[in-house]
């Protein structure tokens, strides 16, 4: 007789299981968000760092992202292709910095109006009560989380 395959999203096992099992769910539901996107996620990211009106330098993209200078030259270099970024001088300076472009800004909106749009609407079906407890627990998680990953490191 073959025993039942435990789902530990279904609310049995281990608490930490079931958490990541949520976090996968919730990580393939807003992978297939994506293809009603036209922006992937390095572009998300990067627009999203461009969002606050200041022009960067590749070292400062990569700093602010936490990405290898290498990984953030690709990424850019892409998003220039693309139209999302636009290249130039600092006055009086030999580095290049970036800001994103028009188009890079008109992108980002609409596939952040997509994306957000589902958190909003998911938060709205849950009613404000539900809703604010909610993120109320995922700030604490998240607080003792990063505590348990920043110890790890050291």
């Amino acid at each position: 007789m073959a025993s039942a395959k435990v789902r530990w999203s279904d609310g049995r096992g281990p608490a930490e299981r079931q958490l990541a099992a949520l976090f996968g769910q919730l990580d393939r539901q807003r992978r297939a968000l994506e293809g009603a996107m036209r922006l992937g996620t390095a572009d998300l990211r990067l627009l999203w760092l461009f969002s606050d009106g200041h022009a960067r330098t590749l070292k400062e993209i990569a700093a602010e992202l936490g990405l290898e200078q290498s990984t953030v030259n690709r990424q850019v270099n892409a998003a220039l292709g693309s139209g999302l970024l636009v290249r130039s001088r600092r006055p009086g300076g030999s580095a290049y910095e970036f800001d994103r472009t028009e188009e890079g800004r008109r992108a980002f909106e609409d596939d952040a109006g997509i994306s957000l749009g589902a958190y909003a609407a998911a938060l709205e079906a849950m009613g404000p009560a539900d809703a604010e407890k909610f993120l109320a627990l995922a700030r604490e998680f998240l607080d003792h989380f990063r505590g348990e990953v920043d110890s790890a490191g050291t």
